[in-house]
């Protein structure tokens, strides 16, 4: 019996050490978002409402002035498979080519870059609610009254977000759950697909997913997940390029 006590000892314990680190790895493998989370105590109130207004920031060109490049789009897989993808774009056309000032965007009051002509980049998103407000600035000074989409995504993820200022493309077919804030547009995948193909990725791609560790520290990633650009990327040739020979005339 002695012994048949200190197996059963010995089994609780080693059942609850395991139960331990099967908490401490769940832990260690939890998505957080690094931005700053969103009051939704204060949104309401006409203070925070007029200091989301009124404010000195950075102000983006548009496509007017801003023509670089950059490589055409493809879908990628999160750096922490955890994480949401959410692809932000905007389709070319003469209007959009002739703007001089690009709105700004606010992702839970951080700046991320705005969106011009022929233009997509992603984010990396935790799972949770999110706040997403634009407003189009004159120099450095804002005082527009912003156009604010509030949104959730789940883990695992990916969404299209389209920003249209025309609207002779037309909207997306069905999904009349699907987000729609001034200009901006969710789009269902398979339509999203077929107008985000000829956009061109002109700023990196964002992460804001951190990583639990067991004591609980939260790890940052590297932010802006960037690469280098070359208009050879995008060209693809089915045979091998020979230089032409006069002799085989």
């Amino acid at each position: 019996m002695r012994y048949l006590g200190l197996v059963l000892l010995a089994s609780c314990g080693l059942a609850a050490c395991q139960s331990h680190q099967t908490v401490a790895q769940k832990q260690a493998n939890q998505a957080v978002s690094t931005l700053t989370s969103v009051d939704f105590d204060k949104e309401n109130s006409l203070v925070h409402e007029k200091l989301d207004q009124y404010k000195v920031g950075k102000f983006s060109v548009g496509s007017w002035v801003n023509q670089e490049p950059g490589q055409y789009f493809k879908l990628v897989k999160p750096q922490n498979p955890h994480a949401s993808i959410v692809y932000f774009y905007r389709p070319d056309s003469k209007w959009n080519r002739q703007e001089i000032v690009a709105q700004s965007f606010y992702l839970n009051g951080k700046r991320i870059p705005s969106l011009i002509s022929n233009h997509y980049y992603w984010v990396e998103l935790a799972e949770g609610d999110y706040k997403l407000s634009l407003s189009r600035p004159l120099a450095v000074m804002h005082f527009q009254k912003p156009k604010v989409a509030y949104f959730s995504v789940k883990a695992g993820e990916q969404y299209f977000v389209k920003y249209e200022e025309e609207k002779f493309r037309g909207g997306p077919n069905g999904g009349g759950d699907l987000l729609k804030v001034g200009p901006l547009v969710q789009m269902p995948t398979g339509q999203a697909l077929k107008e985000i193909g000829m956009t061109q990725l002109k700023s990196p791609g964002l992460n804001f997913v951190g990583e639990v560790t067991a004591d609980g520290r939260v790890i940052k990633p590297k932010e802006k997940i960037s690469s280098t650009y070359q208009a050879s990327d995008d060209v693809h040739t089915t045979q091998p390029f020979k230089i032409w020979n006069p002799l085989t005339w």
